[in-house]
């Protein structure tokens, strides 16, 4: 069934990649082209990396343990829950303990300085790590202004995409960005 599913996500992305380049009239440049190969392979890995149904069950879960105080720290920060249910779902599948081998922790992978820089010492405790988080996002939003960009500042850090941009960055070439979406679209 795993199989099945994989295999329909990477014909989902497939089709998805023909559409969004059906608008080329004649042949690309060869830097296009370049470009096109990095999204697809963002889209197929983001395809593979879990399933809707896996999905949607790290949803519940995290709706069911923190849905009412995510929809209360977004409207403080005015952020989209679905954004910040998105994000901690992609971060840590939902694990409160999770720790990266960067240093990010928690729910929402916050470092421990970005979260002292928030205005949170404890970012090992959830519900600090939630506010820290997107409080985080929500600078990310207001530099940026823009809600890719700020996606993939906070998985690449603000420094790598403010240099990305003056070198002609591309968000849509980070599986980050399509996982986000994907589940977006399947968050409560």
């Amino acid at each position: 069934m795993r199989r099945l599913s994989i295999s329909f996500m990477v014909a989902a992305a497939t089709v998805l990649i023909v559409a969004l380049n059906c608008g080329f009239k004649g042949e690309a440049p060869s830097y296009q082209q370049a470009r096109d190969n990095r999204v697809e392979r963002a889209i197929v890995k983001s395809a593979v990396w879990a399933t809707d149904e896996e999905i949607r069950r790290l949803a519940e879960i995290i709706e069911k343990k923190y849905g009412s105080q995510i929809e209360l720290i977004s409207r403080k920060y005015y952020t989209r829950p679905e954004d910040i249910k998105a994000i901690a779902i992609v971060e840590s599948l939902t694990d409160e303990n999770a720790e990266s081998s960067a240093g990010a922790v928690g729910l929402m992978g916050v470092k421990r300085t970005t979260g002292r820089e928030m205005g949170f010492d404890d970012v090992e405790r959830p519900l600090n790590n939630l506010k820290a988080g997107t409080k985080y996002y929500k600078m990310l939003l207001n530099k940026f202004k823009d809600r890719e960009l700020a996606l993939a500042a906070y998985n690449l850090g603000p420094g790598k995409v403010g240099i990305g941009l003056n070198n002609g960055f591309d968000p849509e070439t980070i599986d980050y960005i399509w996982k986000i979406r994907r589940v977006r679209r399947l968050v409560i």
